[in-house]
């Protein structure tokens, strides 16, 4: 019994998720493979558009010579 109830135990934890560390999740698991997938491309689409945001800044400021 007491066997039975580690097991159990040991299985949830197994499916647990540690952290949200691409090496800590169970990529077995359909349902983290889907919602990650979609968390981490959100989030690469909102990192490369604020990174093209900055360098269009830059080069625009740099262009027109404006001294704020």
């Amino acid at each position: 019994m007491l066997s039975l109830i580690g097991q159990l135990l040991c299985e949830g934890l197994k499916k647990s998720l540690a952290s949200p560390l691409p090496w800590d999740i169970p990529w077995y698991d359909t349902a983290h493979m889907i919602f990650f997938g979609i968390l981490y491309t959100v989030l690469g689409v909102i990192s490369l558009g604020l990174l093209i945001a900055i360098i269009k800044t830059i080069v625009s400021m740099r262009k027109s010579g404006d001294n704020h």
